[in-house]
């Protein structure tokens, strides 16, 4: 009597694991892409919260806010303090090497724009508005 040994052949197996790499593979390119896109919404959600936040601590303490657009990073103070600094995602860069905001105890300043272009294709553009409340506006552009 022989017992028959079953079992998957090398060639099934190594087809297997062929496909299962290709599946990978190409998963992870949009996958990057998703994350990356992701990174950027959330960096620019986080300029929002600690832009409003210093806006508010410079109103409350009637000193200038100091916004600086660095080639890394964006810093934020009120007075002589510093509040945060917020380091930009891998995929974004300003378009200006330098530029420094600074808006009043009462909340204005004159109106600006800070661009940023990112390796996904995007542009967006940050425009700071005259005013009191001290609003800005993002704008998205894809490039072609």
């Amino acid at each position: 009597m022989t017992m028959k040994v079953q079992g998957f052949t090398l060639v099934e197996v190594t087809l297997t694991l062929f496909i299962a790499t290709c599946i990978f593979l190409f998963g992870i390119g949009p996958g990057m892409h998703t994350l990356a896109s992701l990174q950027e919404k959330l960096f620019f959600n986080e300029l929002r919260q600690t832009w409003f936040a210093a806006i508010y601590q410079g109103e409350q303490q009637k000193q200038y806010t100091w916004i600086q657009f660095e080639p890394k990073q964006v810093k934020f103070s009120v007075g002589q303090k510093a509040l945060k600094i917020l380091i930009y995602q891998k995929s974004l860069t300003p378009t200006t090497d330098h530029q420094e905001l600074s808006v009043s105890g009462l909340g204005s300043l004159s109106p600006t724009t800070e661009t940023f272009t990112s390796t996904l294709g995007k542009e967006y553009q940050v425009h700071f508005q005259l005013g009191y409340g001290t609003q800005y506006r993002i704008e998205e552009h894809v490039k072609r």
